[in-house]
């Protein structure tokens, strides 16, 4: 692999905007080199890092962001040789783990969000490598191939048919098939093909790859589609998005179905009985990395059964029935320089590791979060101690043992602060708390943090208040809380540094907008501790509104899916903490009046258990939806305690075990005739409920 060139040339103590700017100089200058000109002048891990690094502050600053970011597109700048297509389905994103507990740790959340045990031990699986290349999506309707595209930003791609078919064999018309059809895969260029083009750049005196991923992504992006077809790219299909009349019930006959009509599939790929299993086939597909055809970062671990992928759904961002555990990634060693401690929002003192600059992953390394106190006694941390440093899923550093042999002489443990470092009030530790906290609700790092959280993009999402602003009107007294920000003039913004009639104007029509947000965001801008944008989700849907919310029992938030006990504690002390009450006393008075939602759960399906099977007229995440909204309770088991199973075409076994035990079964007519009779609205009839 070559040497990666330098990340962004910000100084390493330089503020986190001037990072940022940075960055994104940097990142728009490889995505030129890499889009435009075909000749990548950094490695594919040391890009991804910066692009990951320039996301993050993006997601943690949505006021720096603006049209021109260079992450807000495919990668290079438009090219009207491409056209744009949405995706019918998106092509997600995977979560990831790194190593066997987290795996594990997975599969009881998968249990979880399928009603089983958290122990539940007998799933099985799908083992795949995941493809260091560019993602694609065919879209088929009547059995026509109609456009090949990239990824994109998963919703939106850009189409690329004639680039795509220049790999050999894939089908244009799939006989038999009617509606429509999403192929999804990697287009690759191979390692030997990777070897062969640059042994004959060389000679010729031409631009070489620098890795095959970017090969193979310059490839696909020329105009030319015979320039495409010199690069020799081949492909592997792994999944569909959607699946008109494909009759496949597992991931395993996706694979099947897909190789008995010409797609291309992966040798490597095996069906794994338990979650043992699939931690051994990542573990044997680590041992055999260097033999591989193609490159790959990892594993991709999926649950086979359809049903049950369909049943557990999406979060945001990635589905829950699959994961991608990476393989392992580089380590250094660097010199722990000194260790800060910053204070958050909530008064949580966290210490910050410094070090010695370290190339880690194509970016430079320099700081590392140590998360509390015991973290650093437990890992007998001191400054000037030589420290192995890596970074955690490929973006967050993380130091990973300390190497006492190289310890110099002199050195202490450290000694963690008992007074606030900005306020100077005593700290604070409650027992069975492994958080130092300062507990002075005045202290000036709080409030700036908990004044940029509000307006976060998460939260309130008040666009043009950012860090610097932020501090301004702390410094000069014009806000103390986020409530005094609905009473600043525009005369006050105007006269700020850098300030402005057109500034202040778009600022406070931003704030004007916000008082008529929907409920959760105001609920997660209050930025209490154990609640974020779904934890909010859950409290709004459940309550419906605040006055509902504030009412609240501990027992009734606690019964809250994703709540529990603890936050169910948290959420109602923090609700009733005068300071609190005041700042939702003067939010009102300021005219903030969040949306009501729907009030989640009803009665009228109360005591029933539903199992849904088959395929359902409507995305089974809506009828689940519905079903719980109602009071009833939806399980991915049929047991004796199954009141009614929902069988939809193509029900398997399920069926079978409700026939056995004498469960009622009900087709989507007897479901809606059922919900009639228990006075259960229809479902919305909305366009974009499938989107």
């Amino acid at each position: 692999m070559t040497q990666a060139s330098s990340p962004a040339q910000a100084p390493e103590n330089a503020d986190p905007h001037a990072r940022y700017l940075a960055l994104r100089d940097e990142v728009a200058r490889h995505n030129r080199a890499y889009y435009e000109q075909d000749a990548p002048d950094i490695t594919d891990d040391a890009y991804d890092a910066l692009a990951r690094e320039l996301r993050a502050l993006e997601e943690a600053h949505p006021e720096w962001v603006t049209a021109d970011t260079p992450t807000g597109g495919v990668g290079g700048a438009p090219s009207a040789a491409f056209v744009p297509v949405e995706h019918p389905t998106p092509m997600t994103s995977l979560d990831n783990v790194f190593d066997d507990a987290e795996l594990r740790e997975w599969q009881e959340k998968l249990a979880r969000s399928l009603n089983l045990p958290a122990d539940y031990d007998s799933f099985t699986f799908t083992g795949e490598l995941k493809i260091d290349g560019l993602s694609v999506n065919l879209y088929y309707k009547g059995g026509e191939l109609q456009w090949a595209a990239t990824r994109g930003n998963g919703r939106v791609g850009e189409i690329v048919t004639a680039q795509v078919l220049t790999i050999p064999g894939l089908p244009q018309k799939l006989e038999g098939l009617s509606g429509e059809l999403e192929v999804r895969g990697e287009v690759y260029l191979s390692r030997a093909d990777f070897a062969a083009f640059n042994a004959q750049a060389e000679e010729l005196g031409t631009p070489l790859l620098k890795n095959p991923r970017n090969g193979a992504a310059g490839a696909l992006r020329q105009k030319d589609p015979e320039v495409t077809r010199t690069r020799n790219l081949k492909a592997i299909f792994y999944s569909l998005g959607k699946r008109d009349g494909v009759p496949a019930r597992t991931q395993g006959e996706v694979l099947a179905w897909l190789a008995e009509r010409g797609f291309p599939t992966s040798r490597y790929s095996e069906r794994l009985e338990g979650i043992a299993a699939a931690a051994d086939y990542h573990a044997r597909m680590v041992a055999g990395r260097a033999d591989f055809e193609f490159d790959a970062d990892g594993t991709v671990l999926k649950l086979d059964p359809l049903d049950l992928q369909d049943e557990a759904g999406f979060t945001s961002r990635a589905p829950r029935w699959a994961i991608a555990y990476k393989f392992p990634v580089e380590e250094v060693e660097t010199t722990l320089e000194s260790i800060t401690i910053n204070v958050g929002r909530t008064g949580k003192l966290a210490p910050l590791a410094h070090l010695s600059p370290r190339l880690i992953e194509g970016s430079t390394v320099s700081k590392a979060t140590l998360h509390n106190e015991d973290y650093i006694a437990d890992m007998d941390l001191r400054v000037g101690d030589t420290v192995v440093v890596r970074k955690s899923g490929g973006v967050i550093p993380q130091i990973m043992r300390v190497l006492p042999e190289k310890r110099p002489e002199g050195t202490v443990p450290f000694a963690f602060p008992e007074h606030c470092p900005v306020c100077g009030h005593g700290a604070v530790r409650a027992e069975g708390d492994a958080n130092t906290y300062c507990p002075n609700p005045a202290c000036p790092a709080q409030n700036f943090e908990r004044i940029r959280y509000f307006v976060s993009r998460g939260a309130m999402d008040v666009r043009g208040i950012g860090d610097k602003l932020v501090a301004q009107l702390l410094e000069q007294g014009l806000v103390k809380d986020a409530a005094d920000l609905y009473l600043l003039t525009a005369e006050q913004l105007a006269a700020l540094e850098r300030g402005g009639d057109k500034k202040a104007a778009n600022i406070l029509g931003q704030l004007e907008a916000s008082k008529a947000r929907p409920l959760w965001r105001l609920v997660n801008a209050l930025g209490m501790s154990h609640v974020g944008e779904r934890g909010a989700q859950a409290l709004a849907r459940a309550f419906g509104s605040l006055d509902a919310l504030l009412a609240a029992t501990p027992e009734q938030v606690a019964a809250v899916p994703g709540m529990g006990g603890v936050i169910a504690q948290s959420v109602t002390a923090a609700l009733a903490d005068p300071a609190m009450q005041d700042l939702l006393r003067r939010l009102r008075g300021a005219g903030v009046d969040p949306q009501a939602e729907a009030t989640a759960r009803g009665e009228q399906l109360r005591g029933l258990n539903f199992v849904l099977t088959g395929t359902l007229g409507e995305p089974r995440e809506a009828v689940k939806a519905r079903l719980e909204a109602a009071g009833g309770r939806v399980t991915g088991s049929v047991t004796g305690k199954t009141s009614y199973l929902v069988a939809g075409e193509e029900a398997g076994s399920k069926l079978a075990r409700a026939q056995e035990l004498g469960v009622a079964v009900l087709d989507e007519a007897g479901l809606a005739a059922l919900l009639a009779e228990k006075g259960v609205g229809a479902a919305p009839q909305d366009p974009a409920a499938d989107a």
